[in-house]
C-alpha cells in the first residue's frame, strides 16, 4: 500500500508512533500541500493536524493539489484527515477557498479553546483546536472513503486498520 502523508509548515501536527504504525502496512511518503505541484500516487492520504489557518493564501494558491486531493476523493481514494486536515477538506477556511471536500466553512471567529479526549466505537484520540465549523457537524464525519474530524487519534496500539474499521461504523 502507498501511503502518503501531508507534511510542512501548515501539516506538521502528528503523532511518530502513529507514522511507524502506518510503516507497518505500507511504503509511506510525503508531500507538502504548499510547495507540491501535484499530488504523488497513493492509496491512503493522511492530512494530520496543523496550522492551515496560518497559510491560507498559500494553500489558496496552490490549488492545483486542492483539485486533485478533491479527485481523489471523488474517485474513491481512502483519505483520513484530523484537525487542521479537516479544516483543509471544507468548502473554506474564513472564506477562503479549499478542497471542498466538506460543505463546511472553518473559521477562526470568536476563536476559543475546544480540548478534551475522545472516544469513538472503542477509537481514542483528543482535540486541541481553537478554529470552529460554522455548521453543524459530527465528531467523525464521513464522505465516501473519507475520514475526517477535529479529533487526533492515536492508533499505534491497536493499529491503522483497527481505527479504520472502527471510525468508519456508522
Amino acid at each position: 500500500m502507498r501511503i502518503l502523508i501531508a507534511q510542512d509548515e501548515a501539516f506538521n501536527f502528528i503523532y511518530r508512533a502513529n507514522v511507524d504504525a502506518l510503516r507497518q502496512i505500507g511504503d509511506v511518503s510525503f508531500f507538502s500541500p504548499l510547495h507540491d505541484k501535484e499530488l504523488p500516487q497513493c492509496d491512503l492520504l493522511y492530512l494530520p493536524g496543523g496550522y492551515p489557518e496560518l497559510f491560507l493564501d498559500e494553500l489558496k494558491a496552490n490549488h492545483n493539489i486542492c483539485r486533485q486531493i478533491n479527485n481523489f476523493v471523488e474517485q474513491g481514494g481512502r483519505v483520513l484527515a484530523e484537525c487542521g486536515g479537516f479544516m483543509y477538506l471544507c468548502r473554506d477556511i474564513d472564506g477562503v477557498e479549499m478542497c471542498n471536500v466538506f460543505p463546511f466553512s472553518a473559521t477562526m471567529e470568536n476563536s476559543r479553546l475546544h480540548l478534551g479526549y475522545r472516544e469513538k466505537n472503542g477509537a481514542k484520540g483528543h482535540e486541541f483546536h481553537y478554529s470552529d465549523i460554522k455548521e453543524s457537524y459530527e465528531l467523525v464525519n464521513i464522505y465516501k472513503n473519507v475520514i475526517a474530524g477535529y479529533t487526533h487519534w492515536y492508533w499505534a496500539e491497536t493499529g491503522f486498520e483497527t481505527l479504520w474499521s472502527e471510525l468508519s461504523k456508522r
